[in-house]
């Protein structure tokens, strides 16, 4: 259990190095591992639902972001976002529902997760180079902070529907 929830974590980390360092093309490999996840997984729909929770509310929260000129892509530019910040999104909904199983049910640590994770991932990229913020890094950090710490809550409470075991959800 403990192995396969590093293995998860090394993998989104993997993933997410590869698509803030290689835009694009990092994210085409980034996007075959997403879907060795999902090959793998013992938890493939509930798996795939978070996924397509995730991107669309990644593309919607990144999406408002850089058409509000929060920040700016330093390449790889797409619509709403580049692939390779679609593929981000991907792969953090791979650890809803294994290496962060742990939160479900706990709201406030969850929210406080966000707070703190979210902007820290966010500043990471921007170190890196994959993209720039347009306002003062303070500024940023503390919006991306109420986003994310309202985001991934509700992330939380969607990972807490019960399955049946074909990974139906049922509310």
């Amino acid at each position: 259990m403990i192995l396969r929830s590093v293995a998860n974590i090394a993998l989104y980390q993997f993933v997410w190095f590869l698509c803030v360092l290689g835009g694009n093309s990092g994210g085409m490999l980034a996007f075959v591992l997403v879907l060795l996840h999902l090959v793998i997984s013992k938890k493939r729909l509930v798996d795939i639902k978070m996924m397509a929770l995730l991107l669309i509310a990644g593309m919607l929260i990144d999406g408002t972001l850089l058409a509000t000129g929060f920040f700016s892509f330093t390449n790889d530019t797409g619509w709403p976002i580049p692939f390779w910040l679609a593929v981000i999104w991907l792969a953090l909904a791979t650890l809803v529902h294994h290496s962060l199983a742990w939160m479900q049910g706990r709201y406030l640590l969850s929210a406080l997760f966000g707070a703190l994770g979210g902007p820290l991932a966010y500043w990471a990229g921007e170190r890196l180079g994959a993209m720039q913020f347009n306002l003062t890094l303070f500024s940023s950090v503390v919006i991306l902070a109420g986003i994310w710490a309202v985001l991934w809550p509700l992330v939380i409470y969607f990972s807490c529907w019960k399955h049946d075991k074909a990974g139906e959800g049922k509310a």
